[in-house]
């Protein structure tokens, strides 16, 4: 069985070194955009070092990755084997997803199939908090095929849909939906049934 799955991760690996190889070329950053060339090369020479730098995560860190995959696609390789590292805290990965999750964005623009190789590469780490992070940052459910549950609408779920509601009103009786007028008075007239049913529950 684990020979099979590292067979398959390999030919995946394989798959992916190609297809990036080939978008190499095509950044998402206009190059007046793109971190320097230094930059990029000493992460993917230490890919580590950005947990380093960024302990906590946070919103550098989302910056940073998306500066970093937007610039070179050569650095999805480092990126991905970061959200590998057992070093990598929860708060680093989903940071890491984050960033990435904004560079597929800007990617579905201009470059559709390194879009796609974002969401492979985040699929072929069989993690379920990658997979749940990524499908949360991008709304997109279809990678939850590889990862399993998909719950659905992440970034979708609102309040209150134009229903009247009372300001601390909690019990069912309180609620109005139409008449605005009458402040925090339930209706005398509710549940037409309640008084007909006293007669009948009276047994002597």
């Amino acid at each position: 069985m684990s020979v099979v799955k590292i067979a398959l991760r390999m030919a995946a690996a394989a798959a992916l070194a190609a297809t990036i190889s080939s978008a190499a070329s095509a950044a998402v950053y206009p190059p007046q955009r793109q971190l320097p060339a230094t930059v990029i090369s000493d992460f993917k020479a230490a890919p580590n070092s950005l947990l380093q730098q960024y302990p906590t995560g946070g919103p550098q860190l989302i910056s940073r990755v998306r500066d970093l995959g937007a610039s070179d696609p050569t650095t999805l390789p480092g990126l991905i084997a970061l959200l590998k590292d057992p070093a990598t805290t929860k708060d680093q990965m989903r940071a890491i997803v984050g960033g990435l999750a904004q560079v597929a964005r800007m990617a579905a623009q201009s470059d559709q199939a390194y879009a796609n190789e974002i969401q492979a590469a985040i699929a072929g780490t069989q993690n379920a908090d990658v997979i749940a992070a990524y499908q949360a940052a991008t709304g997109d459910v279809a990678i939850a095929a590889t990862g399993g549950g998909g719950g659905g609408g992440s970034s979708g779920a609102g309040g209150p849909t134009g229903n009247n509601f009372p300001n601390g009103g909690t019990g069912g009786g309180a609620v109005r939906f139409g008449n605005n007028n009458n402040p925090n008075n339930p209706p005398a007239t509710v549940g037409g049934g309640v008084g007909s049913t006293n007669n009948s529950v009276s047994p002597r």
